[in-house]
């Protein structure tokens, strides 16, 4: 009795924790989004189970059958999580020719949290490396005045990184389109398939990049940007969802 106490009392705790970083999330610019609602969304399953189940359990082969999907469904979230946490702080560096930044979103023209700690990192890079030319990828979403192609390029030359050195991909709308249209630029001005990038993404990002990449025929490096530490499970939870879209469609 004791330990069930105890356990239930753990639950709650970590339901309200869920909640309340969900609240904090969508409060300090992370927007209303999959993942900075389902973790309120946790917080609430886990309240409402005990109660949901008890009605459940009437139907015994429906609540088995509900039983086995959350099991199947939490080892592919814990395998997934993984993965993201395990490649998220790596920094590879292939001596690249190109530096290549994926979009982020806008808010109207100004850059969103995401997308300008991933120009921080690229303009770092470049100033670093005076021979690398940047690609910057992003089209125009909703809510969005211009292309984030347009204003990763404003960034860019405001801080310095030469108009020269930057090409603009104005098309992409996903990561996978980040890369195919980037690919299709590189291979109109170089003359040649085979290109070695380095890509700036948020470390969250870092596992599906990377793997979208090799779709796309990329020898590619990878340079992680920050994530605010209260918006990183949000990310890591709607990451979950677009690796698992990503395997699934994005292909070729």
């Amino acid at each position: 009795m004791v330990e069930m106490t105890k356990k239930k009392m753990f639950l709650r705790i970590a339901a309200i924790i869920l909640i309340f970083h969900s609240v904090v999330a969508v409060a300090f610019k992370g927007g209303m989004n999959i993942g900075t609602l389902l973790t309120g969304a946790f917080g609430i399953i886990i309240i409402i189970w005990p109660y949901l189940s008890k009605y459940i359990k009437r139907y015994r082969n429906f609540y088995r059958l509900v039983k086995s999907l959350l099991i199947l469904w939490l080892a592919s979230f814990v395998i997934i999580q993984s993965l993201i946490l395990f490649t998220a702080f790596t920094v590879y560096d292939n001596e690249a020719e190109y530096l290549l930044v994926l979009g982020a979103g806008l808010h109207g023209e100004e850059l969103s949290l995401t997308l300008l700690e991933r120009m921080k990192k690229a303009v770092e890079y470049l100033e670093a490396n005076p021979q690398v030319k940047v690609i910057v990828s992003g089209g125009q979403g909703p809510g969005e005045s211009i292309p984030e192609a347009e204003a990763m390029a404003r960034y860019l030359i405001e801080n310095g990184i030469h108009e020269s050195r930057i090409l603009k991909e104005s098309k992409a709308t996903s990561t996978m389109e980040n890369y195919r249209y980037s690919r299709q630029l590189l291979d109109n001005i170089e003359g040649k398939k085979n290109h070695k990038i380095v890509v700036v993404t948020s470390e969250f990002h870092i596992f599906r990049a990377k793997m979208l990449a090799a779709r796309n025929g990329f020898e590619a490096g990878n340079i992680p940007s920050h994530t605010p530490v209260y918006l990183f499970p949000s990310y890591c939870i709607r990451e979950y969802f677009a690796i698992v879209k990503s395997f699934l469609f994005d292909r070729l």
